[in-house]
């Protein structure tokens, strides 16, 4: 810990290997899990804990499992502007991310 600024978990990643693996966005839907998992590190380790997810389909959605995860008292959040399956060729949703904000 003493080389270490923080710890980011990245709850995003897309990729089939992550997702297959139950790592990545798939977490995203275990909502509890995702929180236990932080929480345990936010409980554990003296240095801050910090997440990555994408958005869900609906702004509320999102802001459910946003609101979720701060519950277990990491620092910050990071949200990626595209849900599971889009890529960078999609479009941000700057009104979900605005939303959750």
């Amino acid at each position: 810990e003493n080389d270490v600024a923080a710890i980011d978990i990245n709850m995003g990643c897309p990729k089939e290997f992550s997702i297959k693996g139950g790592m990545g966005v798939a977490l995203l839907e275990q909502p509890d899990k995702a929180h236990n998992i932080l929480k345990t590190l936010v409980d554990n380790v003296s240095i801050p804990i910090t997440c990555k997810i994408r958005i869900f389909q609906t702004p509320e959605e999102t802001l459910k499992v946003v609101n979720k995860l701060i519950s277990s008292g990491i620092k910050a959040i990071g949200i990626h502007g595209r849900t599971r399956n889009e890529r960078p060729q999609h479009a941000v949703h700057t009104d979900i991310i605005k939303y959750v904000a």
